[in-house]
């Protein structure tokens, strides 16, 4: 039989066992606790910045999807009526189709492609010409996995001339939406420069309004919100102010645009100022953003679904654009003078023609006389309309801001 010690060793055993089971039961229980904890903390996180994205009027996000918490955040953008556009760039953005990881494409489109809150994918950003065969090859794959949403490539503006791969910027965008079968042109320019404005913007943007009308499709523009201090040419940018990020949107308005995009909402490493920086504060850059789209949005029946019906210019013309003629203008409207360049763009929507006059200036203000042939309707920027009566009026254009009329 065994003796008392085998029997006091074994109850040692035993409890030495037991007690390991516990720790271990305890140890899985706090790290539950923990994860559980971490989760809450992120999804107040995210549930506070979609908050103030949507304070400052903004409906959609980019989201990459190589994040764990990628489903959460797709279900926390649903909770809060925003769309995300889901960006699989890690996985797509190469320069050879046989690098493409198209497994982990295939993963996260058939994974989220029914969720309530997808937009579209987001496959790359600012290729040269010499992609298109991989981008369009990539495209149409996804496209075969979910025909519902659409493929998102964001295009170079002309100041990357080197990596377009074409002699001409209108080439460059017309060749990648034919050839691709783009279902929106969405390209970036910054103009906004400590020296001055980008002198080829204009030229960018007239050239993204012939191609949008040839092909009927929508153009999506961006404004930068942030400020990058580095070596380089980045930091030759101006720092966010109402006054050029009015600029920014005003014009691209002024062009069509029927989506405007913000590079960029949060710091990502090297941003000196963004309206959301990592130390989880809201800048001033925010507010800047904030009253500059809720401007835009107050404003929205004139440019939402909108034909722009011409672009012209005032005072002086930049290179690539033209100069206002009289017979531009609506039978309402009989001139429209500057004492600084201003561009003037002519719209359509629902039946009603708009005329649209926006400086060109982030720091000066524009004198801007208006002959009214006969009653229009002054739009100003919190969404009121004033009745302007025939005659001449003058008009004190604040930096980067717009005039906008409603002929009768």
């Amino acid at each position: 039989g065994k003796s008392k010690a085998d029997e006091a060793e074994k109850r040692g055993i035993d409890k030495g066992i037991e007690q390991n089971r516990q720790q271990n039961a305890q140890a899985v229980e706090q790290a539950e606790r923990s994860a559980k904890a971490k989760e809450a903390a992120a999804e107040k996180k995210i549930r506070e910045a979609e908050s103030k994205l949507a304070e400052a009027g903004l409906d959609m996000i980019t989201l990459e999807m190589d994040s764990a918490g990628a489903g959460m955040q797709l279900d926390l953008a649903a909770a809060a009526g925003m769309k995300v556009l889901a960006v699989l760039a890690p996985y797509t953005d190469r320069t050879l189709l046989e690098d493409v990881d198209f497994e982990k494409v295939d993963e996260l489109v058939l994974r989220f492609k029914a969720h309530p809150a997808l937009y579209g994918w987001h496959i790359c950003d600012e290729p040269g010409i010499k992609r298109i065969p991989m981008l369009k090859a990539v495209k149409e794959h996804i496209e075969a996995l979910d025909g519902a949403h659409p493929v998102y490539i964001n295009l170079n503006p002309l100041g990357s001339i080197n990596a377009l791969g074409t002699d001409f910027y209108r080439d460059y965008i017309d060749t990648f939406v034919r050839e691709c079968n783009f279902q929106l042109l969405s390209y970036d320019c910054y103009p906004t420069m400590q020296w001055g404005m980008v002198n080829w913007w204009y030229m960018c943007n007239e050239a993204v309004l012939e191609v949008t009308r040839r092909y009927a499709i929508p153009f999506w523009a961006f404004a930068a919100t942030c400020w990058i201090d580095r070596e380089g040419p980045l930091n030759m940018h101006e720092k966010p102010s109402l006054e050029n990020v009015r600029l920014q949107i005003n014009t691209n308005l002024a062009y069509g645009a029927q989506v405007m995009q913000y590079f960029t909402i949060r710091d990502f490493g090297g941003t000196s100022l963004a309206p959301f920086m990592n130390n989880s504060q809201w800048t001033e850059a925010y507010d800047v953003l904030k009253e500059a789209n809720l401007e835009m949005k107050r404003r929205e029946v004139v440019f939402a679904g909108c034909k722009v019906l011409a672009t012209r210019f005032i005072c002086q013309t930049p290179f690539g654009a033209r100069p206002l003629l009289k017979g531009d203008l609506p039978a309402a409207i009989s001139s429209v003078q500057s004492d600084r360049t201003a561009l003037v763009s002519m719209l359509d929507n629902n039946g009603c023609e708009y005329v649209v006059v926006v400086s060109t200036s982030p720091s000066e203000t524009t004198g801007v006389s208006v002959d009214f042939a006969s009653g229009v309707d002054y739009i100003d920027r919190a969404g009121n309309t004033v009745s302007q009566s025939p005659g001449t009026k003058v008009f004190a254009l604040d930096p980067g801001d717009m005039l906008v009329f409603r002929c009768l």
